[in-house]
């Protein structure tokens, strides 16, 4: 659960509140991009399964901004997030 003082907490609120999200497997919004991070802790979003790294997670509809597993479910409440389908 966050509390206000989290760490994870820089200013998303201006741009993922009250985002429309999907829970899909990663894929990178542009072909020049191989790797994304989660916005809120910053753990690596990978197609190509480096150790450590997330291969799925919750993304916006254009896949550019990711959200892992642990940081949805910390601040979906707080950020009134819509989960729809994948497209």
């Amino acid at each position: 659960m966050a509390t206000p003082q989290d760490w994870r907490l820089t200013n998303q609120e201006l741009y993922l509140k009250e985002a429309v999200l999907s829970r899909c497997g990663y894929a990178p919004s542009t072909i020049q991009n191989d790797h994304d991070h989660c916005e809120f802790c910053g753990v690596k979003f990978s197609v190509n399964g480096e150790v450590g790294t997330l291969s799925e997670g919750y993304s916006t509809s254009d896949r550019y901004r990711w959200i892992c597993d642990q940081c949805f479910s910390d601040f979906a409440s707080e950020f009134r997030w819509r989960v729809e389908p994948n497209p």
